[in-house]
């Protein structure tokens, strides 16, 4: 299943950025071939190097993560789909409360190389790409039902009982199942063209979901 990684849009963003100075002209351009970001004794290292050796590194997933963001955001504009601050408030606040203080919430942002407003942007996209999914490829009665027979032993209740339980077990095997097509259809579908071959895609690319998006 394809994850979104809320922590990559930091790197996302530099990554975005460098790329696009990188393309402007003329003396008021931030970015320059021989512009230093270190030095090591005589040696220096300039943006350039940065740049290529980030491309190198990280240049597809970054690209990959970059496209989706834009992709769940047209598409649900296209669907008249969104996620309202209140939704997005009842995913990330519980996770504010869980760490016990505002200083160890800013830890846990400080530890992830994240500011609040990335990380609640970062769940926002997650929360959006999980209702368009399920609303293009929705599950059904008959799944559930199905579920909950095979695995009646790992269940204590009725069906009508563990519901909920049931529901998101098979909510996330769909999601492991078609989350990927679902994804190149998108791509079919808003016509995404990438004009660095370098930053295409790989046919399989999986990133680590943040743990906010899963709570």
């Amino acid at each position: 299943m394809k994850k979104f990684n809320v922590t990559i849009l930091a790197a996302s963003a530099l990554v975005l950025s460098l790329a696009v100075v990188g393309c402007s002209s003329g003396k008021e351009s931030a970015f320059s071939a021989d512009n230093p970001v270190a030095k090591i004794g005589d040696v220096t290292i300039t943006q350039e190097q940065m740049y290529d050796k980030l491309k190198k590194d990280a240049g597809k997933r970054v690209m990959a993560d970059i496209i989706t963001l834009e992709l769940y955001k047209q598409e649900g504009a296209a669907q008249g789909v969104t996620v309202s601050d209140q939704e997005l408030d009842a995913r990330v606040n519980p996770v504010k409360e869980k760490m016990g203080s505002p200083e160890r919430f800013q830890q846990y942002l400080d530890d992830k190389q994240m500011t609040e407003q990335e990380l609640r942007e970062g769940v926002r996209a997650v929360m959006l790409r999980d209702k368009l999914f399920e609303k293009a490829k929705p599950i059904t009665e008959e799944q559930i039902k199905e579920y909950y027979e095979k695995n009646k032993d790992k269940f204590e209740g009725t069906l009508e009982e563990v519901r909920p339980q049931v529901i998101e077990k098979v909510k996330t095997r769909n999601k492991r199942n078609n989350m990927d097509k679902w994804i190149d259809e998108l791509y079919k579908k808003h016509n995404v063209q990438i004009m660095d071959k370098d930053l295409e895609k790989e046919k399989e690319v999986e990133e680590e979901e943040t743990t906010t998006s899963s709570k």
